[in-house]
């Protein structure tokens, strides 16, 4: 059995080296990456099982993000190969302040788009302690809206928690298209992770973040929410209705991409292991160090994360 599945898109990642204009590159740096991809390798180097669920272009560049992803000990055995569409590409321009990075993205009417109920392997997801997919995976298609609620129905049925990041991307789909979307959705969920803005606009929640975290447990009756705050301290409310702060950290900055993944990480390892609170440590800890690497990977090992937890505790709001 594996201990996560996660489910979406992984493209292939094209940079200009040494933080150049991308109408000004000469050549560009590949690498992998994509939101759930990034989770999945969070958690195995976590010493997790895990594996990583899509439907990939059977091409070279089809190969090239299977080959990297497996890499890091995670399972690619059950995806979906197609001759048909292609794989996605997203184009990422680094920016220092006052410039802020720039992601273009080239990834429609890839081979998830069109991804069908019928392709998908039942056996396999019913293999598995946690299910977790992200917004950005809705916000492909109809046909991934369709088979996401399929599988997390499926899910219910055989007792397999949810985890869902909800990864709002402005460039994929409108705040109202979003909203409408997700809020099926989020009712069929155990674990709902936000940052605190991707709530703001979705939904307008007023008040500070606490309460907005109250608001989604009330609303969608999750297990647990988890919200993160930029540099401010993140925040679990648990099943219990506890509220959980972590410290807060405003670190040096590489490479941002996969920060809020590897918090995802975290939390989903803390669940597994029935210690929230370890897992809000977890979080902040592997999102603190994911910027320091450069690439979507969260690169990071256990000793590492425990290293840092010893100067960070977190604290507990009754």
């Amino acid at each position: 059995m594996f201990d996560v599945i996660t489910f979406g898109e992984a493209m292939i990642r094209l940079s200009p080296p040494n933080f150049e204009r991308l109408e000004n590159a000469v050549s560009l740096d590949l690498k992998i990456g994509g939101s759930e991809a990034n989770v999945a390798i969070a958690l195995a180097r976590l010493k997790l099982k895990t594996s990583w669920y899509s439907k990939l272009t059977d091409n070279s560049l089809g190969r090239r993000i299977e080959n990297e992803i497996r890499k890091w000990n995670v399972d690619t055995n059950h995806l979906i190969w197609t001759a048909d569409s292609r794989v996605g590409l997203y184009f990422l321009e680094f920016g220092s302040k006052p410039r802020p990075s720039k992601v273009i993205y080239d990834r429609k009417n890839s081979a998830i788009s069109n991804i069908s109920k019928n392709e998908i392997d039942w056996n396999y997801l019913g293999d598995t302690k946690l299910f977790h997919t992200s917004g950005i995976t809705l916000a492909l298609s109809e046909n991934c809206r369709e088979v996401v609620s399929s599988i997390l129905d499926f899910c219910k049925s055989k007792n397999i928690i949810t985890s869902f990041d909800i990864n709002y991307r402005s460039k994929l789909w409108t705040i109202k298209e979003a909203r409408d979307k997700l809020e099926p959705i989020l009712s069929k969920i155990d674990i709902i992770i936000s940052s605190e803005n991707d709530i703001d606009l979705i939904f307008g929640y007023k008040g500070d973040f606490k309460e907005k975290a109250k608001k989604i447990k009330n609303e969608f009756k999750p297990k647990v929410v988890a919200l993160t705050r930029g540099p401010e301290s993140p925040l679990i409310l648990d099943e219990t209705g506890k509220i959980l702060l972590g410290t807060g950290n405003r670190p040096n900055l590489i490479d941002r991409i996969g920060a809020s993944d590897a918090f995802a990480g975290g939390i989903i390892y803390g669940y597994l292991k029935n210690d929230i609170e370890k897992g809000l440590q977890y979080a902040e800890a592997m999102s603190a160090l994911k910027f320091s690497i450069p690439g979507d990977f969260a690169i990071i090992n256990i000793e590492e994360i425990e290293e840092f937890i010893k100067t960070k505790k977190s604290t507990i709001d009754r």
